[in-house]
């Protein structure tokens, strides 16, 4: 904790003399010419805004207040795709090279990609893509600006005009395609879940989110682009770590940054066997489990995604097997291991940065309401998690089984 405290103090004093420094030169210069850089650029920063819906008052005052007050440099490229509602004073499609003071407007658009659909997984290929050519970096982070609600599908990053969102496997079949992405980010609420992050460990090194809400501002990217641009040779990791940061300094509750590389794939391993083991012991221990499963910190707007670290502390306190006990002190060893960074308010007071799904009745396993897919089938088969752990398996077992 006291790095991390020391780490915050830095990096909150460099912020704030870079911050006053762009905010005097914004206030100084006059509009910047739309266009290229001379060179490939070390990183370049791409936003996917999907506000066809009820974010769209958002769009503008998130491009304007947060990416144009610093803008793009030699060193770091900032792109943004973003769509509005019907409504909007624009609301087609616009992508934007962010320079610094630039307004949100169609006059400051490199080109007008008319109604594109963003739940449609081409149109974000296509985004990667046109910035991977136009924009060329060393290193690329890709930010995913919208609604969130954990793995489910039908509901992250909606486009109301589409009627359609980018789903789970959708986006690990935009990954194949562009991938890697360095940094992945996830600029919207509940997204901080084991099984997002499986969707795109083979493709990025590190991934930024939130357990719980986020606010409209989210990820504060006018602290994150100077920090970048100060010492662009930032690896993934340390980028992930100031966005994370800069979200805590916001209205958020929670949010965490976590490495995408062998820790991770440790953790992987240890939550499989420890599935397996919590299978095994169901007989002798289930009223056990149920205990401390009621327990397990929940987060506000979906309370089957139950903190990681919580659960399996719990349960190595409650249930007296020896395996199990050491099944879950090495879940918790891993989430320790592989968390670069992690925050949360009062009221989260056992969160550590990573959830998973924990439903404990049968109907939260499906709600009809809500989609029409039916949610545990998809869970079970579409999603890279459920390929790579037996942690369904022991959900089923455990809620299904009599």
């Amino acid at each position: 904790m006291r790095k991390r405290a020391i780490f915050k103090t830095l990096l909150s004093v460099m912020l704030t003399v870079l911050l006053l420094t762009q905010m005097v030169s914004a206030a100084a210069a006059s509009p910047a010419h739309k266009g290229k850089p001379p060179e490939p650029a070390q990183w370049t920063l791409m936003v996917y805004i999907v506000g066809d819906n009820n974010l769209d008052e958002y769009v503008p005052l998130d491009i304007e207040t947060e990416l144009a007050p610093t803008g793009s440099n030699a060193d770091v490229s900032v792109v943004a795709l973003a769509d509005r509602a019907a409504t909007a004073e624009w609301s087609q499609t616009l992508l934007f090279y962010v320079e610094q003071g630039m307004e949100a407007t169609p006059a400051a658009a490199i080109e007008d990609w008319g109604e594109a659909n963003m739940g449609d997984p081409q149109t974000l290929i296509d985004f990667v893509q046109w910035t991977q050519a136009n924009y060329p970096a060393d290193h690329y982070a890709l930010s995913l600006w919208n609604h969130g609600w954990s793995w489910r599908p039908d509901h992250s990053m909606r486009d109301e005009t589409d009627d359609d969102t980018l789903d789970q496997h959708e986006i690990e079949a935009v990954l194949e395609v562009v991938g890697p992405i360095d940094v992945i980010m996830y600029d919207a609420c509940q997204m901080a879940t084991i099984e997002n992050e499986a969707t795109v460990r083979s493709y990025s090194s590190a991934i930024v989110h939130s357990q719980e809400w986020v606010n409209w501002d989210g990820i504060e990217y006018e602290l994150v682009i100077p920090a970048l641009q100060a010492n662009p040779g930032m690896d993934a990791n340390e980028l992930a770590e100031v966005i994370n940061y800069s979200a805590s300094t916001g209205k958020e509750r929670t949010g965490s940054a976590v490495a995408l590389d062998a820790r991770w794939d440790a953790l992987i391993e240890a939550v499989d066997a420890w599935a397996v083991a919590l299978i095994e012991g169901l007989p002798e221990h289930r009223h056990r489990y149920s205990g401390a499963f009621h327990g397990a910190q929940s987060f506000w707007g979906d309370p089957t995604a139950r903190d990681l670290y919580d659960i399996a502390q719990r349960i190595q306190r409650w249930v007296p097997d020896t395996g199990i006990q050491e099944g879950s002190q090495a879940v918790m060893d891993a989430v320790s291991a592989v968390v670069l960074d992690e925050w949360h308010s009062q009221p989260y007071a056992d969160a550590h940065g990573i959830s998973i799904f924990l439903p404990l009745r049968e109907q939260d396993l499906d709600d009809p309401a809500t989609t029409t897919w039916n949610e545990f089938d998809y869970y079970r088969n579409s999603l890279v998690f459920g390929r790579l752990t037996h942690w369904d398996e022991f959900l089923a077992a455990y809620i299904l089984a009599p």
